[in-house]
């Protein structure tokens, strides 16, 4: 396991490039039990402090020996992923670590960090074909769901059901996580849902099926998000998005 919490002194605009740009770093811990932002396993450790701007300090703490990192440098998303010594069902790559603050991001650093299948749906609103995605028919009991783009928490494990139309279905979300816009493409009315932080592609929501007692199916693509076995920091509610 890996506990993480960081410590930062550059004020909250230190903050949000430290959380942008650690992204694979954070949401790596948190797949092994992380709840915060300084990164320590438990058992036989190294320390490694490295400083990722002015005036802000993170330890690393590694089982593989001492690691220089500067930010934004992909060995310490593998630091992390070279820690986890087993890995269970659901679990795949990290979201890659964002080079610069989400609000910053063009297209062109979306394609360096995100797979071209990621991009065509993040990025560019494209649909994975039913029954073939990875979360399609997994179901776990605890942990949580977040955007494959960003890390940001969209959904919690028990938001999850099984609605039969090939494409996982979530009958809320966390509260502010996920945004709505209509979409007439197609030649249809449908509203599109989007995560809230970056602005990626998950979706769309459909309302009156029955299925669950919110009477909303947030359907996703499996592309869209990555499980993480630990709970989401902080209390966070859940709510309806339409």
């Amino acid at each position: 396991m890996i506990q993480i919490e960081q410590r930062n002194r550059g004020g909250e605009s230190m903050q949000t490039a430290f959380a942008s740009s650690c992204a694979g770093v954070r949401l790596a811990c948190l797949r092994q039990g992380a709840h915060s932002v300084r990164v320590v396993p438990l058992g036989r450790a190294q320390r490694v402090t490295t400083r990722l701007a002015a005036r802000t300090a993170v330890t690393l703490v590694g089982s593989r020996g001492f690691v220089r990192a500067r930010p934004g440098m992909k060995n310490l998303k593998q630091l992390f992923m070279n820690q986890s010594s087993t890995s269970s069902a659901g679990d795949s790559a990290l979201p890659a670590m964002l080079p610069k603050d989400v609000k910053d991001m063009t297209e062109q650093d979306w394609k360096s960090v995100l797979t071209k299948q990621e991009y065509a749906v993040l990025r560019e609103k494209g649909t994975e074909r039913p029954g073939t995605g990875e979360y399609n028919k997994f179901y776990p009991t605890e942990g949580h769901y977040v955007c494959a783009a960003c890390s940001a928490p969209l959904y919690s494990a028990q938001a999850k059901f099984d609605s039969g139309c090939g494409w996982p279905a979530y009958d809320k979300c966390y509260v502010g996580a996920v945004k709505t816009e209509v979409d007439t493409s197609m030649g249809m009315r449908r509203v599109e849902i989007m995560c809230n932080t970056c602005g990626g592609h998950l979706g769309h929501v459909f309302e009156n099926e029955g299925f669950t007692k919110t009477n909303e199916r947030h359907c996703v693509n499996s592309v869209s998000v990555k499980y993480v076995k630990a709970k989401p920091e902080g209390d966070l509610a859940e709510s309806k998005v339409v």
